[in-house]
């Protein structure tokens, strides 16, 4: 059997250094081996950053890119007890080296979720979704009826979180950038349960909101100056967790805003967790209610276009603005697979 995938040999602009490639897979599975097919995986910054060499996680070259993605499970050998054939699976750890067709890998290397998920969520579930869940989980959770506050709110993280909080009572403030299309933006993320959206530079009718809906919460994910507008919206003796820097500018602290607000700074990335976790109960109980979610329509899979692993060039490209998700069977129906 022959694997398509999507592989790099050295660090560089993604749409410029990774290629298609074929590889041959063993016909024969030995005792702790298992085939998979994959479903669909989508591209996320860290999947850019990973290319680029600029990401803590270093495949050894040349490697498949990819940190997410969901299969199923084709064949196991003998010895195999957690997975059956037609299991669906994600890879228990980042760095697998998802966008690709088949492989031939461990037991230990994926999980195990719920079937009866759309290919789309599936995919999507172990990066944004997680992350999202675990930030309100774990860093001073809001009552119901309680306020959380944050930047990136049209992020796939943002969206999550939108909708993890509607679906448990909690209510959110969301800040989006000021870009062509954001009244479209703000309509879309009402539409899927946010309960304030502003545009970044609302600075006045954002702070005016919050002194009557004060949070204790803030989620930061664009970092730079944009974290102080966070600080002077949260109340006192409340926490701020940063996720990420999409501003590429160091985060803006004034000692004031935390200092005497007693604000408690936190920062959070998802591989640390799952690497700590991974296999527990902890794990277990999240995967689980996120796939309820997403089974009952509270949650929905973010925005996405679907792309064949031959139109590589063009998603990478356009990953930053639109979500960009590889879909197996659309490539393995290509006629470009075909010759």
């Amino acid at each position: 059997m022959n694997s398509i995938l999507l592989r790099y040999a050295k660090y560089g602009t993604p749409s410029s250094t990774i290629e298609v490639a074929r590889q041959a897979l063993n016909s024969k599975l030995s005792a702790n081996q298992i085939l998979l097919k994959f479903l669909a995986a989508p591209i996320n910054p860290s999947d850019y950053n990973q290319i680029e060499g600029k990401y803590p996680i270093k495949p050894e070259l040349p490697a498949v890119g990819g940190n997410e993605g969901s299969a199923t499970v084709l064949e196991v050998g003998s010895n195999i007890k957690s997975v059956s054939p037609g299991d669906t699976v994600i890879p228990a750890y980042a760095g697998f080296g998802t966008w690709r067709s088949h492989c031939v890998t461990d037991e230990g290397s994926v999980k195990k979720i719920p079937d009866n998920l759309s290919a789309a969520a599936s995919a999507m579930l172990a990066v944004n979704p997680c992350t999202a869940y675990r930030m309100i989980e774990d860093f001073q959770k809001p009552p119901k009826g309680g306020w959380i506050i944050q930047n990136g709110a049209n992020s796939g993280v943002g969206r999550a979180v939108i909708q993890l909080s509607k679906a448990q009572g909690i209510r959110t403030v969301n800040i989006i950038r000021d870009k062509e299309g954001a009244e479209k933006v703000k309509a879309e993320l009402l539409s899927v349960g946010g309960d304030a959206v502003f545009t970044s530079s609302q600075r006045g009718e954002i702070e005016e909101f919050c002194r009557e809906n004060t949070p204790r919460l803030a989620l930061n994910m664009v970092g730079g100056r944009d974290t102080v507008q966070l600080l002077k919206c949260l109340g006192e003796q409340s926490s701020l967790v940063t996720y990420g820097a999409m501003s590429n500018s160091p985060m803006s602290v004034p000692f004031g805003l935390q200092v005497f607000k007693d604000i408690t700074l936190h920062s959070y990335w998802m591989t640390r967790w799952t690497n700590k976790h991974a296999r527990t109960e902890s794990e277990d109980e999240m995967f689980g209610k996120l796939a309820e979610y997403f089974q009952t329509g509270e949650m929905v899979p973010t925005p996405h276009r679907e792309n064949s692993f031959y139109d590589y060039s063009d998603a990478l490209d356009n990953a930053f603005k639109l979500k960009q998700l590889f879909v197996v069977d659309k490539t393995l129906g290509d006629s470009r697979y075909q010759n």
